[in-house]
């Protein structure tokens, strides 16, 4: 990667090629593995956890994971790793295309349980600022549901809330974030976002619709972070009266038509933060050391690794295909996550940015 601005550097770490299909990817501590796996959600159904690569290592040959795991169910869709059980070791968490909702616990099925007839299309794990914890999903019907292993706790359907929207036209969901908020006055508070095919963001609430957001498009993909100092935010006149000194979170809102917004304190950007052209469905945010913003690194319907920062276009990594997973994790342990993507030919790269 060559950035525009020679701010950033790009080394990829390892590579390898896995043997069988998968939607999606995460990289964990998982179960009694030792160290780091790089977990995978087969078209098949079934959860094959590879070794992680030694960096310099590049091999396109198939790898064979070093375990493996069955949902009996459907195409993997979502994989989430957290402890939601606080049982042993960290929990993982899958959502399928048939809109069931599994739960690992130790290498074994701990619950199963059916949240739509619609394929789960999101999964996020919300947890508030007092350490509660829940698992929120989504499905293209427009329904939304948090669950712990054992129970539900809560479910609305879009299409059921006093939303505005054309006449005929069937909410849907299309990305989740479940993000703790710092106001302007200091205050956290712990919300869903969902967009929706209505060209707007549901803010909710312990299943309550607490704020609408217009959009200039359909939202595809969200992140939080700081991506834009103050004076640089387009916000309408009323809203300009925050403090540099008291951090504010961002939400970045990538597009079907690439374009990015950004969204501050609830308040949508007038400017476009940036654009990509083609559609996006994958936003993450990067803090590098001794850099002021974080970096929004995006990917979509392109065979790129798209980097920006505030608002600019930094740089961009070549991908054989396009990009079906996109997570941030510290390999190294040095304090800093790197990027590691799969791609829909079945590879699997380690990407670490670093400033120049």
């Amino acid at each position: 990667m060559r950035p525009v601005e020679d701010k950033f550097d790009v080394k990829r770490l390892w590579s390898f090629r896995a043997k069988d299909r998968f939607n999606t990817l995460v990289v964990d501590t998982i179960f009694r593995y030792p160290g780091l796996s790089v977990i995978l959600g087969g078209e098949d159904g079934i959860i094959r956890i590879h070794a992680q690569p030694p960096t310099g290592i590049h091999d396109k040959q198939p790898q064979k994971p070093k375990g493996t795991l069955e949902t009996k169910s459907g195409p993997v869709q979502n994989l989430v790793v957290h402890d939601v059980t606080r049982f042993y070791h960290k929990d993982l968490i899958v959502g399928d295309a048939t809109g069931r909702l599994t739960v690992f616990c130790d290498s074994q099925i701990l619950s199963r349980q059916t949240i739509s007839s619609h394929g789960i299309n999101c999964v996020q794990v919300l947890q508030d600022p007092i350490g509660n914890v829940s698992i929120v999903s989504s499905d293209s019907s427009g329904v939304i549901a948090a669950h712990l292993p054992s129970a539900e706790l809560w479910r609305i359907n879009l299409n059921d809330q006093h939303i505005a929207r054309d006449p005929g036209l069937s909410l849907s969901v299309k990305c989740l974030l479940a993000v703790e908020v710092t106001s302007h006055q200091g205050q956290r508070s712990s919300y869903i976002l969902a967009s929706d095919n209505a060209r707007q963001v549901q803010v909710i609430n312990q299943g309550v619709v607490v704020l609408t957001i217009k959009t200039p498009e359909t939202i595809t993909a969200m992140c939080s972070g700081t991506f834009l100092p103050r004076a640089k935010l387009s916000l309408p006149p009323d809203k300009g009266d925050y403090s540099e000194d008291k951090p504010v979170t961002q939400i970045a809102l990538g597009a079907s038509n690439g374009a990015i917004y950004i969204l501050h304190d609830f308040t949508l950007s007038q400017d476009e933060y940036a654009n990509t052209g083609l559609p996006i469905m994958h936003l993450s945010g990067l803090s590098i050391p001794d850099i002021q913003s974080d970096l929004l690194l995006c990917a979509g319907h392109f065979n790129t690794l798209q980097v920006f920062y505030e608002g600019k276009k930094s740089g961009q990594y070549q991908m054989v295909d396009w990009v079906n997973s996109l997570h941030l994790v510290d390999l190294d342990g040095d304090g800093t996550q790197e990027v590691v993507l799969g791609c829909l030919d079945n590879s699997v790269s380690a990407l670490k940015i670093s400033a120049t």
